[in-house]
């Protein structure tokens, strides 16, 4: 088996939240390499699945980049990337297709985004044993694969999961996190398929507030509200998740023509939900776990995650450390100094935000607490 090298002409990403993609990259096709260097030297690191070439994309890094330590992987491949490896999805999947993953030691953290998982993912990588990395682009692009089969398909996940806590990257780690981006919300499906015995939690939050973090972000940037008709947030929606037009346009109230600003995100917000519930209602095994408690019940939450993981909960003073700086410092995402967001979303949005959810036959509330959710006391 061979993998090709790509030199790096250039590099640009429009801005973080893009998905990591081949095209994120100029470059040339360089020299053939033997595939089986690729898993013994932890150097290189898998960035993304690219259907174009029907390929897997790796960076070669820096000797010890720990992307474990990065609150988002695909950013730091995307900066430190000396060059790029291309290797056949064929010898991609063939390459490990023996290799096996021990699925009770693995931790999804599927969520929305703005919830507190990357907290939750910095916080589970402090305790010993235990690796976690945050939004591995090559789970995410399984999104765009889903027109393979169904045994190509958990193929694609287990090669990933191999390939990015092989050996010579995780050392003596015996439990595995992986924190996925919100979009993965149309896909968990597949993944619970993939690997049912590995735990899968769901992160969600009160939306008013979902979208107030947002807001927060959008004000720091100095940026306008804009006003986007009822088709136009449709069509934006159905893009970011990748899905038909039409389930949004259930979940859009035709009674208001049009939506300003953040508003139009509410509908996300009932998609991802909505995806868990189906999961939920048909017997899938997934579990919810709110922003809210992991707030005002953080050592709590922390013992019962451990718990979930198999590990001993001498573990917590380890985790809770995570939580004494901001997990996305350094990023456009990171927090306003230690008082967290002090922005509320403006009163005319919030009042189209709870009319959109006046019109919804189940997740009718802000604050909906999904079925599954782990509790806790106050």
């Amino acid at each position: 088996m061979s993998a090709t090298k790509l030199d790096i002409v250039s590099r640009y990403r429009e801005h973080p939240g893009v998905i990591a993609s081949l095209a994120d990259f100029e470059w040339t096709v360089g020299e053939t390499m033997k595939a089986e260097r690729l898993f013994d030297d932890p150097r290189y690191t898998l960035y993304c699945l690219d259907p174009t070439h029907e390929s897997a994309i790796f960076t070669a890094l820096p000797a010890g980049v720990d992307l474990s330590r990065t609150p988002f992987m695909y950013q730091a491949q995307f900066e430190g990337a000396e060059y790029l490896v291309s290797l056949p999805f064929l010898d991609f999947a063939g390459l490990v297709d023996s290799v096996l993953v021990e699925q009770e030691s693995v931790l999804f953290l599927h969520n929305i985004g703005r919830c507190g998982s990357t907290a939750l993912c910095r916080a589970l990588n402090e305790v010993d044993g235990v690796m976690a990395l945050s939004e591995p682009e090559a789970l995410t692009n399984l999104i765009s694969l889903r027109h393979f089969s169904r045994a190509w398909y958990s193929a694609f996940i287990h090669a990933s999961i191999v390939w990015l806590f092989r050996p010579c990257v995780a050392g003596a780690s015996k439990h595995f996190v992986i924190k996925l981006r919100n979009q993965s919300s149309v896909i968990i499906k597949g993944y619970i398929d993939s690997l049912p015995k590995a735990t899968h939690l769901f992160m969600s939050r009160n939306v008013i507030d979902w979208l107030a973090s947002f807001h927060r972000l959008r004000v720091n940037r100095g940026d306008e509200p804009r006003r986007y008709s009822r088709q136009q947030i449709i069509e934006q929606q159905a893009a970011y998740y990748q899905c038909p037009a039409a389930e949004f346009e259930a979940l859009a109230p035709p009674e208001i023509p049009s939506y300003l600003g953040l508003e139009g995100r509410a509908l996300g917000w009932l998609y991802m939900l909505g995806r868990y519930l189906e999961l939920r209602e048909t017997g899938w095994p997934i579990s919810a776990l709110r922003y809210e408690d992991l707030q005002m019940n953080r050592d709590a939450v922390l013992s019962e995650v451990l718990r979930l993981m198999g590990l001993p909960d001498k573990a917590l003073s380890a985790a809770k450390r995570a939580f004494e700086t901001d997990a996305q410092a350094g990023t456009i995402f990171a927090r306003d100094g230690d008082r967290g967001n002090t922005v509320r979303l403006p009163a005319e949005m919030q009042a189209t935000v709870r009319r959109i959810l006046s019109e919804q036959p189940v997740i009718d509330r802000a604050d909906f607490v999904l079925p599954g959710t782990i509790r806790f006391r106050e």
